[in-house]
């Protein structure tokens, strides 16, 4: 039995085969393509060179960014406060750790390999129930330049 998928963007199938190499295996390296530039990363190393101080509850780290989106790591301690962004779509791909994402007043358990996709303007936090802190890989639409974090009282 074969499953239509349709058609693909490139930028859409690049996306999805990070994802399933995010869901499928350690994560232990990222490669992303910006025009012809090819950027390599170990996530363990990156994390090493930016490391989630002991004073720090959330630290982003930018990866790249390319016409559309923008690539980060983030790590989470505890948790987030309510917020929303008013021009960006964000899809996270949990890398390590566990917790749950409240969004529009509906709880998404998380935990590494999962997915989700987070729309503008929808009204979201993530608490982290892990023993360490949590890391997500999380891309932008387009790309974030870390204004546009806009704090809400919780639903």
């Amino acid at each position: 039995m074969a499953i239509r998928l349709g058609r693909f963007s490139s930028r859409t199938f690049g996306f999805f085969a990070l994802s399933v190499f995010f869901a499928c295996s350690p994560a232990s390296q990222i490669s992303l393509q910006y025009g012809t530039e090819l950027k390599q990363a170990e996530v363990n190393k990156v994390l090493a060179e930016n490391p989630l101080g002991a004073s720090e509850n959330i630290k982003i780290t930018t990866l790249g960014q390319g016409q559309g989106v923008s690539h980060h790591l983030v790590q989470v301690r505890d948790r987030e406060k309510p917020h929303v962004h008013k021009i960006h779509d964000g899809t996270v791909v949990m890398v390590k750790g566990g917790g749950y994402l409240m969004m529009e007043n509906r709880r998404i358990d998380m935990s590494a390999g999962d997915i989700v996709y987070i729309p503008r303007n929808a009204v979201h936090y993530f608490v982290n129930t892990a023993s360490e802190p949590t890391v997500a890989f999380v891309v932008f639409s387009p790309p974030f330049d870390g204004k546009d974090t806009v704090p809400v009282e919780k639903p």
